[in-house]
């Protein structure tokens, strides 16, 4: 067993930084030979291209949280969730598997807490108007993030969203489509069909502070080129691997043509000087549904809602 102790320690120049640490952790070393079992990009020998970031500090973008800055001026009042796989985790001993997976039956109980406490499932687009104009939105308002375009968002998530006409964003590695654990393209197509947005997440999963100028641009602009192929239409949204970017990445990103771009710095408000450095709330493995209602600032769990997810 390899024993990977994450340290306070930031990569320079890159959008993680310093910052409080889960506890260490223990990762398995044949937990990562599973195709279907990818947690954020950890196996990132999947690339086709040879990775220039060692792993210990990109597990340090995905297993921490750094809370964003208290935004000036008019800001506007809206968690923007995101998650990871939708699944029970395949492996016990992954521990980084485990706390980017939530298990379905959570997922189902979670997504029936918002229904029946009068929360409204909006999707990004419409969060990042109000943001930018600073505009109302209904009460209670949530968006659902999906980052890396794992097979399950498709098989599992979506049905579960459909019963309660919910919609969702999920952010696609463009170079992973069709591999083992990740939707194909005619699941993305089938989706954005439905009525789900889909956004770019990189070509190839690389921490995009860490890359050279000219291989953070193509990644960010092949990504999004590619998925506008295949849907046939703009593809606005845009998610930072790894919570990893800097000035030059944003700029890019709205240069490219993103609406906006998603981190995961941690926060609920948000102000029009920041849609391209958008902070997020992290739902992970095994986060009970009295924490869940905490984190949207909603009432305790009744007994019925703790129900449905037995």
């Amino acid at each position: 067993m390899l024993l990977l102790f994450l340290i306070g320690a930031a990569l320079p120049g890159t959008g993680i930084a310093r910052q409080a640490l889960l506890p260490p952790i223990a990762i398995v070393a044949t937990a990562a030979g599973d195709d279907n079992d990818d947690p954020d990009g950890f196996l990132v020998g999947h690339s086709a291209r040879p990775a220039t970031v060692p792993v210990a500090p990109l597990l340090l973008g995905v297993l921490t949280v750094r809370k964003a800055s208290i935004p000036a001026g008019p800001v506007t009042y809206v968690p923007i969730l995101y998650y990871h796989y939708i699944r029970v985790n395949p492996n016990p001993r992954d521990l980084v598997g485990f706390g980017l997976s939530t298990p379905p039956a959570a997922f189902r109980a979670q997504m029936q807490y918002l229904a029946d406490h009068g929360f409204h499932v909006i999707p990004l687009h419409q969060a990042v108007v109000a943001i930018q104009h600073h505009s109302a939105l209904p009460s209670r308002p949530v968006v659902l993030t999906f980052d890396d375009g794992y097979a399950d968002f498709f098989t599992t998530a979506i049905p579960i969203l459909q019963s309660h006409g919910f919609t969702a964003t999920s952010f696609v590695i463009s170079g992973r489509m069709g591999w083992g654990g990740y939707m194909t393209p005619s699941q993305i197509v089938a989706a954005d069909g439905m009525g789900f947005t889909i956004g770019a997440h990189t070509v190839d999963h690389v921490a995009l502070a860490a890359q050279a100028p000219a291989r953070a641009s193509w990644e960010m602009k092949q990504s999004k080129l590619t998925l506008e192929a295949l849907l046939g239409h703009p593809v606005l949204d845009f998610a930072y691997p790894y919570g990893s970017f800097n000035g030059y990445d944003m700029a890019q990103a709205k240069s490219l043509g993103f609406e906006t771009a998603v981190s995961t710095l941690s926060g609920t408000w948000h102000a029009a000087a920041q849609l391209f450095e958008l902070s997020r709330v992290r739902v992970g493995g095994g986060l009970l549904l009295a924490s869940f209602a905490h984190l949207l600032g909603g009432p305790p769990p009744t007994a019925a809602d703790l129900a449905v997810g037995l």
